[in-house]
Order: structure tokens, then sequence, then C-alpha cells
């Protein structure tokens, strides 16, 4: 910045003296030109005063010539032409006129017109002056002696013995002007001559510099005056400059620049030693400082930024350092991992910040457990795991684990919100890992996830039995992948039907695994597998595909009221890529996004709703209609349906399976066909399997349903007959194929 400065100061400077410099001879120069306009109009008016007086000297020559000659004035004038003919072009007559200065005679000179005039008709004035000149030769205006009242007649008075009379000699001005300028002018300049503002001649052919540059005089003949206006043409007031107006500037700049680069040169040379001074200062400060934050970098590594306790890296080496010790000295170490309970909803409800503090918070309770453990340790988004060593039984660790549930279970008080939380808890020994720390964690993992079937507060103790589990989870999933490669897993159709008119309105698309041996598998038995791997995308996509590709078939064939159905888990909602992939399929193939319908369960319903820029508004921007699968209405789903009001209402399967016998599950599925119609909401019901449960829809116009007593799923190939014969039904075969 202070370089900068500087050399913005250097260049304010060099421009000003510049500036200056320039205005100073541009002020010298201009001076020096009008000091030289001026000596030339100087010379020019002597010139032209000069033949004015040479004029006048002839006329007093030709006067006393005349004087002395006894002859008539008409014998004289030939021999007076002759004289004045040859040297004065100006004159254009001589006419003869007596005492009262009537004509007498005339004679013309360089082919000018002939005048006649009965008498000089000059002003009173004028004509006192002619009678008091007595031999003084006059310069008057010609008046009516000339057909130009510009011109003038120099009047000589000849007065003899015998008689008294004038010769007038008539001077054309623009011809005396004309050969006195074109002889005496100097190349480059212009001249106007005014008589009374009025032009009488002029010798310009540029007039651009006329008014700023220009020099005058004045000469007064015969009572008048000639203003005469003189100023060079543009090549010659360039040749009259004393320097060229572009040197100084120049020079100014080029002087301002080396400066410039001589104070850059001088600040860059000081502030590469300043550099190196600060440089030098650092180095000594790091050099002080490289152990703290080496300690420090070790500290960051090994631990959680999140809650300050050890992370996973810190756990690997602890265990990798005790566990062949306790293998040698025959010792034991029991290993727990936490893990909170539904906590991927307590972010959705409450939002990610108040998830951390909850983490946080957690671990601070772990940390103060009465248990005093040997490693505590955060492993996972909402995971963590503690590690005992001397504990040698299943009772003690059971034991160790109530401690845990114990003190996670008070509420948590964050931002006047009251949070409850639950764990659940694998725990694993070290010697049935063979004192391994990666066989370990397996376990515990492996017990972790049997602990959360049981949804909360589950506690889990790793036994042989759940390596064949991992084995066979293992197995499925390699099965999985070769089967989406193969597009072995198939989409089957439940036909929606309206139960009025018994038509079919829509088709539910649903996935099947077709298995090695044939058979099919539900997508409960699969999707979960598929969601925890990168799987869900290609198989989305495939989906997709393959049902937007069957419904255009189906559109093709003059169903055009047929809408279609697709399920979706959370694990695809969130896809980021879902909406794009919706809308690239649906140009794709060309199908209406009104016609497709998206079904969600009613828990995923309720916490992506609140979400204003959330993945249920981008579908509904899409155009798509939501569907939402409902147990029954709460406070949250009424709240969300206000947010984010769906299409379509679904009356679920375990809802209805138990009406009309049922009088509570039928008063709840009374109150949500009511809310619908309220609200202007679709109501569909899923799972008809009995008559009496298509009056009970009847009796409250809920008109639209599907189930096993209307028809099962079918395959894509067997869709086009049912839409043709919908009361041909399967309903009555088993579902297979």
């Amino acid at each position: 910045m202070k370089q900068w400065r500087s050399l913005i100061i250097t260049a304010g400077i060099g421009l000003a003296i510049t500036i200056a410099a320039t205005l100073l001879l541009e002020q010298y120069d201009h001076k020096r030109i009008a000091e030289r306009m001026r000596a030339d109009a100087q010379s020019l008016e002597s010139n032209v005063r000069g033949s004015l007086i040479r004029l006048l000297y002839a006329g007093e020559i030709a006067g006393e010539l005349l004087k002395m000659s006894e002859s008539e004035p008409a014998q004289q004038l030939p021999q007076l032409r002759r004289a004045v003919n040859s040297f004065y072009q100006s004159v254009q007559h001589i006419t003869v006129l007596d005492e009262q200065l009537n004509f007498i005679d005339q004679e013309l000179l360089n082919g000018s017109e002939q005048i006649i005039v009965e008498s000089y008709q000059g002003n009173p004035e004028q004509l006192l002056k002619l009678q008091q000149s007595n031999d003084a030769t006059v310069f008057m205006p010609a008046h009516n002696l000339s057909l130009n009242n510009h011109d003038l007649a120099l009047f000589l008075p000849i007065i003899n013995v015998e008689q008294r009379y004038y010769v007038a000699m008539v001077v054309a001005v623009q011809e005396l002007l004309k050969s006195t300028i074109h002889h005496h002018i100097i190349e480059g300049y212009q001249v106007e001559v005014k008589q009374n503002n009025e032009a009488i001649y002029a010798f310009a052919g540029n007039t651009e510099l006329k008014n700023e540059w220009n020099a005058e005089f004045t000469i007064r003949v015969a009572d008048q005056q000639w203003q005469f206006l003189v100023w060079p043409t543009p090549l010659k007031f360039s040749e009259m400059h004393v320097v060229n107006s572009y040197i100084v500037p120049l020079l100014g700049m080029f002087l301002t620049g080396f400066f410039m680069l001589l104070v850059f040169r001088m600040k860059l040379q000081q502030q590469r030693y300043e550099q190196l001074k600060n440089n030098n200062e650092d180095l000594l400060l790091q050099l002080q400082k490289r152990e703290e934050i080496e300690q420090q970098l070790a500290y960051l590594s090994e631990h959680d930024a999140l809650t300050e306790v050890p992370n996973r890296n810190a756990l690997l080496r602890y265990l990798h350092e005790r566990l062949p010790e306790l293998a040698i000295h025959q010792g034991q170490l029991v290993a727990i991992q936490l893990n909170v309970d539904h906590f991927k909803e307590i972010n959705n409800a409450l939002g990610h910040k108040i998830g951390d503090e909850l983490l946080r918070r957690l671990a601070h309770r772990i940390q103060r457990c009465p248990v005093k453990f040997d490693f505590i340790a955060r492993i996972g988004g909402d995971e963590f795991l503690v590690v005992k060593e001397g504990v040698t039984t299943d009772q003690q660790a059971t034991e160790i684990a109530d401690q845990l549930v114990r003190i996670v279970k008070p509420e948590f008080y964050i931002n006047s919100h009251e949070v409850y939380a639950s764990a659940s808890m694998g725990i694993a020994f070290a010697n049935d890992a063979d004192f391994d720390a990666d066989n370990l964690l397996r376990h515990t993992d492996a017990a972790l996830n049997q602990a959360k079937k049981s949804d909360y507060h589950g506690i889990n103790i790793y036994n042989r039995s759940h390596q064949s589990e991992l084995s066979k989870r293992q197995f499925l999933l390699e099965q999985l992948h070769k089967a989406v490669e193969a597009h072995r897993v198939e989409v089957h159709y439940q036909p929606i039907f309206d139960l009025r008119s018994k038509h079919v309105t829509g088709l539910e698309a649903l996935m099947r695994w077709r298995q090695d041996d044939g058979e099919l598998a539900l997508p409960e038995e699969f999707l979960s597998l598929i969601e925890d791997t990168g799987l869900i995308v290609p198989l989305t996509d495939n989906l997709l595909k393959r049902v937007l590709n069957d419904y255009r078939e189906w559109l093709a064939s003059d169903h055009t009221q047929l809408t279609i159905h697709i399920n979706l888990s959370g694990k695809q909602l969130a896809l980021p890529e879902l909406p794009e992939l919706l809308q690239t399929n649906l140009r794709r193939y060309n199908v209406p996004a009104e016609n497709l319908y998206i079904e969600i369960r009613e828990d995923l319903y309720c916490s992506h709703a609140c979400q204003e820029d959330g993945v249920l508004a981008k579908l509904k921007a899409i155009g798509v209609k939501l569907t939402v699968d409902g147990t029954g209405l709460n406070f949250i789903t009424m709240k969300a349906m206000q947010l984010c009001p769906p299409y379509l209402l679904k009356i679920s399967h375990a809802l209805l399976s138990e009406i009309p016998h049922n009088k509570v599950q039928a008063l709840i599925a009374d109150t949500m066909i009511k809310f619908a119609h309220e609200r202007g909401i679709h109501i569909c019901a899923v799972g008809v399997e009995t008559q009496q449960q298509i009056d009970f829809l009847l009796q409250r116009d809920c008109l639209s349903a599907q189930g096993y007593f209307l028809a099962r799923p079918v395959p894509a190939e067997q869709v086009q007959g049912m839409l043709e014969h919908p009361d041909q039904t399967n309903n009555d075969t088993p579902y297979q194929e």
C-alpha cells in the first residue's frame, strides 16, 4: 500500500510539473507568435501607407507640371495619362473639373469604363475643403466620379495666371489594396479590409484561425478608416511555433515515468529488506512455536473436532498397543459401541445444530460416567466406543452398559428444547476377537446391529452366531450386486380401482428381486442392504426408466387417464440427484409430470415437509403429485399438511387390516377420510382384503382403493390384459411371477 502511495505521489508531482511546464511554454509560444504577427502586420501597414504616400507624391508632381504648362487641360490629359498609366495601376481614369467642380473632360486608364457626370457631388464639407485647398493635393471620396462608392479621388488643384481648375485622379480602392497587399503581404498570411464594418477587400482562403489568432491596424484615408485584419493560415501558424507543443508533455511523461520507476525500485528494495527482516522474525517465531504446533497437530489428528474426545485413529492406536500386551498376559478387555437411537429423526426435527450439541453433551456425560473407562472415542456420526479393561463376564459388561443407559436417559435441555434420547449398545470381548483391533471393532458393530433391532435401549453381546449373520449379510449383498447388474430386480404393478365403476385408474410400481431359485423377494427383505451401499443410485435410475417406459406404452394404447405410482424410501428421497433424475426421465419418455405420483411414508413426509427448499418442494415444482402413506392423523402430520399439502392421502394397510371390526381403527380411518375431503386432498385405501372393507369405504365416499381382494401385483406384460378386462382380476390366485 505504501509503495502504491509513493508511486501515486510521484506521478502526481510529475504530472503537475508537466502541466505547468506545458502551460508556460504554450504561453511563451503564443506570446512570440502574437509579437511576430504584430510585426508582420506593422510591415504590411507601412507598405499600404507607403503606397498611399507614393500616390500622393505622384499627384503633387503631376500638379506642379500642370501648373507650369500653358496648355488647356484637355490637351494635357493624354500626356498625364501616359505618365500615370505605367506606374499606378489603381488609377482608373483622370477627370478635369473647372473651378466650380463641373465636368470638363475625362481620360480613361487601364480599360476602365467611362463615367460622364455634370459635376462632382461631394458633401458640403468636402466641397469647402477643396475650395480651401489652394494648391495642396487632397484625397476625397470619389462619390459619383466612380461606380464603386468605396473608391477615392486624388484632387490636384491647378492654379495659374489664366485659370483655376481641378484634375481628379480616380483611384480604385480594391485595385490599390490588391496590388499593395499582393506585393507586400508575407506568405502564409490572410487579410480582410473593412470600411464602416463593411468588407471592401479580402485576401483569404481559410478562416479557421481568423477569430482566435489575428492582428489589427487602422489607416485613415480621406476622412474614412480602413480596418485591416491579418491572420495566418494553419500551415503558417504551425511554422510560427517556437517549440513543438508535444515535446514538453512527452518529455514530462518520460521523466515522470523514469522517477516513478526509480521510486518503485527504491520502494521494492525497501520492501524486500522489510520482508527479509519480517521473514527472519517469523522464522524465529516459528522455531519457537514448532513444538507447540506439532503437539496441536498430533492432538487434532487423534481427536474429534466436535466433541473433543479421541477419534477412531486414536482408538486404533490404543488397541494396537494394548491388545498384544493383554494377549501375552492373558488379560481381558471389553469394548462397548454406543449408538444414539433414531438420531437422524432428531436432526431432521430439530436441526443439525441441536444434533451436534446433543453429541457434545453426550460425550461429556460419558466422560463423567461413574464407571471410569480406560478409553473413550467417537468413531462415527452418532457412535461412541468405550473400552474397559479387567471385565471378564457378560454380567459385568451388561452392568456397565446399564450404567451408560442411565446416563443417556435423562432429558437434554438445549436451546429451550427438551430432547429425550436413548442409545443401543453392542458389546464384544477382546478374546473373542483374538486380540485383534479390527476384529474387535467388527464384533462390536455386529452386536450393535443386533441391538438396534429392539428399536430403543437395545443391548447385545457379540457371539459366534453374529459372525454367521454377517457372512449371510455379505453374501446377500454380493447377490444383490449381481442382480442389479443383471436387471433381475423386477417391477410389478398393482392396480388401483375406482370402487364404483370398478375401472383401473392407476398402477402402483412395486420392486421384486427374482433370486437364483426363481423365488421373488419383497423390498423389505433387501432394500435396507441396497440403501447401505452405492447401489441405491443405479437401482433408482433403473426403476424410473423401467416404470416410465412401461407407462409410455400403456399411454400409447389409449389409456390416457391412467396414473402411475412409485414408492420412494428415505435413502432414495435423500439422493441429491433425485429431482434431476425425475426430470430427465420424464422428458426422455415423454410422460406428463402430473401423471406421476411419488409415494412416501408418513414419517418421511413429516420430516421433509417443514423444509421450504427441501426435496418435497423440488418434486412439487417439477409437477409430480405427492402421495402420503398415512397410519393416522396427529398434530405433526396435520401441521406438515399445512406446510406442504399432498395431492393424495393413502390409508395404510396396517390401519385398514382390522376394519370394520376394530372400532378404534375404523374411527381413525373415518377421521382421515373426513379430513381429506375438508382439505381437498384425494383419498385412497391400501390393503383391501374383504367386501366389508369396500362397503366401509363406499359409505364414507372413499372411492379409490387397492389390495389383494381387488387385484394382486402382476408383471408388466400382464398389465395390458388387466386394463382391457378389469373385471377379470387375479385376486383368487396365489401371487407368483
